[in-house]
């Protein structure tokens, strides 16, 4: 299949915005240390933050508490903020806000990732920020060793607007069928770089421990089509989400209503623990691979897309 390379993950910016608030090691109730050599331990109180929205021109606003010591944080429009903390002394701490509509929306606002580690192959910069300690490999595309490649040129880019999986406006894969019943890309890995690396060893721990693993997509469409997807390079751990199995897959897990909302699917990984086996090691490139079946101009919007280890 002739590839092309393709980036469909739409990136909105962060608000930034910067506060003095710090506490002494010691408890001290005040912003200096009691010695005036010693440099105050900046802390925060919470490293996430999810709030319904007000109405305003801007994400977030930050105002003083009469304390001295903490500040206000206030919903104002949909989108994402990072509020960061800046002592005198140059430590940065920052809080990770997630605004949403009021009332949500369906889909996965302000809902956590629950896991001992992590292996994001789609997840916005927001929730990969404030989920860093749980990412054991960074398989996400870089245009370098980590890219999307569009299989016979069959998927253009969609329209990435409006809140993705975890509520906030950094975008998700949007792709558009180009060519009738078929849709074909995958999230490839370069030979001989450290993420191949990753991916047979996480192979590995898959095949040793099945029962530990699982992979988590979220999936937003209108459109009536089937899509199967595999993992890994591996087309034994083949499985169809829509309505009717597919020319690849028969293995239809679940379908979702077209609805424009998101919907989150948890695949089980232990069924496919001999598949991956017989996998030869070094072949894993394609970490994440799908395969669109339906009409030519067909959307397809996927978001949180990784591998994890249960808890």
């Amino acid at each position: 299949m002739k590839a092309n390379k393709f980036f469909a993950i739409a990136l909105a910016a962060l608000t930034m915005v910067s506060l003095n608030a710090c506490k002494d090691k010691n408890g001290g109730s005040g912003d200096e240390p009691s010695n005036p050599d010693q440099e105050a331990d900046l802390a925060l109180d919470k490293t996430s933050l999810s709030l319904e929205v007000g109405s305003a021109p801007a994400v977030a606003s930050v105002t003083p508490a009469n304390d001295g010591k903490s500040v206000k944080v206030k919903a104002l429009a949909e989108g994402s903020a990072v509020i960061t903390a800046k002592s005198k002394g140059g430590q940065v701490k920052t809080c990770v806000v997630a605004v949403k509509a009021k009332g949500g929306g369906g889909g996965g606002e302000g809902k956590s990732i629950e896991a001992k580690r992590i292996w994001p192959i789609v997840l916005d910069g927001v929730t990969a920020e404030a989920n860093a300690s749980l990412i054991a490999a960074d398989f996400r595309p870089n245009d370098n060793e980590k890219n999307l490649w569009v299989w016979d040129a069959s998927f253009t880019g969609g329209q990435s607007t409006g809140v993705n999986f975890y509520g906030n406006t950094e975008g998700y894969l949007s792709l558009v069928t180009a060519t009738p019943n078929y849709g074909g890309a995958g999230f490839n890995l370069a030979d001989g770089s450290e993420f191949l690396s990753a991916a047979t060893a996480l192979r590995k721990e898959i095949v040793a421990n099945p029962d530990k693993f699982a992979l988590h997509l979220a999936i937003k469409s209108t459109d009536n089509q089937n899509v199967s997807y595999y993992i890994l390079g591996c087309t034994g751990t083949y499985f169809t989400i829509g309505s009717a199995k597919t020319e690849w897959s028969s293995n239809v897990i679940g379908n979702y209503p077209r609805d424009g909302k998101w919907y989150e699917f948890n695949i089980e990984l232990s069924a496919y623990a001999t598949a991956l086996a017989e996998v030869v090691e070094g072949k894993e490139g394609n970490v994440f691979c799908m395969l669109a079946a339906g009409p030519q101009g067909s959307v397809l919007n996927l978001d949180a897309v990784y591998i994890y280890e249960k808890k």
